[in-house]
């Protein structure tokens, strides 16, 4: 009995000492997989590309009088790409049509969202032609081109954002269309591209993805 007596106290005493340890820490992955911030989750009419890789870099290129524009001057505003030509019989007018559109439902929100038209025919589009271009549509849209020294600048742009672009040839070196991609991209207020918007796009449906990314 004494045996058993004694047996029971050492049990009950280590099992006290075990109770009284302090126990061991979360490991860091689970602290971070506690802290972690989910994605914010949207629901686009376009396709969400946040993880296909697509811009993600700053880049400059001439604005109206040749003056040098930069990506990062829209911080804080939600950007739409659009790539095209001002020869351009049909895509081109279209999206950039939708767009001035979807501004005009935004109302005040559409000071907060800035069209960025950028070409794929600097041999023909200057900065003056397409700074006439671009703010016939809307007068707050930009048109963005180069000058023959920085061709390198515009491809490097056009690579980020897979653009498809295939000159064909016409009549004469100055008549020839630009097959091209006809898609926009829409990138939120810190220039991260989120949104790819096919060329069949309202402007409602534009609308509905940019007040996502406005909210």
């Amino acid at each position: 009995m004494l045996k058993i007596q004694s047996f029971l106290a050492v049990m009950i005493s280590a099992l006290m000492l075990g109770a009284c340890q302090p126990q061991p820490a979360a490991s860091a992955a689970q602290a971070a997989s506690t802290n972690a911030v989910e994605p914010k989750q949207y629901s686009f009419e376009g396709s969400d590309v946040r993880d296909a890789g697509l811009g993600g870099k700053n880049f400059s290129l001439l604005g109206a009088n040749g003056k040098t524009v930069h990506l990062r001057d829209f911080q804080g505003k939600v950007v739409a790409l659009v790539f095209g030509y001002t020869h351009c019989p049909d895509v081109c007018p279209t999206n950039l049509l939708a767009y001035a559109d979807a501004i005009n439902q935004l109302g005040e929100k559409g000071k907060q969202v800035q069209v960025l038209f950028i070409t794929v025919d600097p041999q023909r589009d200057t900065p003056q032609v397409m700074t006439a271009y671009a703010s016939a549509f809307n007068p707050d849209f930009i048109g963005l081109t180069v000058d023959k020294q920085q061709m390198e600048a515009l491809n490097n742009v056009i690579g980020q954002y897979k653009i498809a672009v295939h000159k064909v040839a016409g009549r004469s070196s100055n008549e020839y269309l630009i097959d091209h991609s006809t898609g926009t991209f829409l990138l939120d207020k810190q220039g991260h591209t989120v949104v790819y918007e096919p060329h069949s796009q309202t402007a409602t449906q534009l609308t509905h993805d940019i007040k996502q990314l406005l909210d």
